[in-house]
């Protein structure tokens, strides 16, 4: 598959790069020399299935057995009532269901590190890669035991292992996701503040939400990306935009007047 160009490269900030495709991943980073992104952030496939899994079942309800469907597979084939459940329209329940069905191969890593001088690549313990010491633990402060607690990412950092404690519910995490893996923004500044430097550029091959692409141009990276799915594309890209013209606003004006128009329409 071609890629696309369907999102135009942004000059943001004197010169500042925000560039995303749609289309294939190995097609976007064939254009590109070796090791010509300081950072390649990404958060691929894991390869397992994650709507067919029993993701916040307890299963002592069924004396430990696994049910035959997963709340997304009924979703989809519509077996649920408008009633049901507290989860039945968390996006994991609603998206699509073969997002997660396989991981990608050994090509992929291998074209990433040859574009890549340094990775952070999340769902690391998915994959084969080499042993690493400095990796990354998102604590996600989830009391839940029947939802992941954690995640992990492998880095190419020789450095000191590191623990981001941040919720995964309530705060920014109440922004509607368009993603069934959304990472929240304050995860990738994380990342970068402390893995970056100043006019490093910044790859993200599975832009998904495109969160990444927030924090990067919330902190002044260059930033290139490519998304398959043209759906998560097209919100992801209208996602940005929304954050562009909030910071704008507040920029030019002390405060976001789109927010307090949508939010308080006979004031404007």
């Amino acid at each position: 598959m071609q890629c696309l160009r369907m999102e135009f490269g942004l000059k943001i900030n004197k010169g500042m790069i925000s560039e995303v495709f749609l289309g294939d991943c190995m097609d976007y980073m064939a254009q590109f020399p070796d090791k010509f992104f300081e950072l390649a952030i990404v958060d691929p496939p894991y390869g397992i299935n994650a709507p067919n899994m029993q993701m916040g079942q307890n299963l002592t309800r069924n004396n430990g057995h696994k049910q035959s469907q997963s709340t997304a597979v009924k979703n989809r084939l519509q077996r649920l009532n408008g009633g049901g459940g507290k989860l039945k329209n968390r996006i994991l329940n609603t998206s699509k269901i073969e997002w997660d069905n396989k991981r990608p191969t050994q090509v992929y890593f291998d074209e990433l590190i040859r574009v890549s001088q340094n990775q952070i690549i999340w769902g690391g313990n998915y994959f084969d890669l080499p042993p690493t010491r400095g990796f990354i633990v998102w604590n996600k402060n989830q009391p839940w035991e029947n939802f992941s607690q954690a995640e992990f990412a492998w880095t190419s950092f020789d450095c000191p292992s590191k623990v981001f404690t941040y919720s995964n519910r309530g705060g920014s995490n109440e922004e509607t996701k368009i993603h069934p893996t959304q990472k929240d923004v304050c995860l990738y500044k994380y990342c970068l503040d402390r893995m970056d430097k100043p006019n490093d550029k910044i790859l993200d091959t599975h832009l998904g939400s495109q969160s990444s692409r927030i924090a990067a141009y919330d902190l002044g990276f260059d930033f290139y990306g490519s998304e398959l799915d043209e759906d998560y594309f097209k919100s992801g890209c209208d996602r940005f935009e929304k954050h562009k013209l909030i910071k704008e606003e507040i920029k030019e004006k002390g405060f976001a007047s789109t927010e307090l128009s949508k939010n308080n329409p006979i004031l404007f």
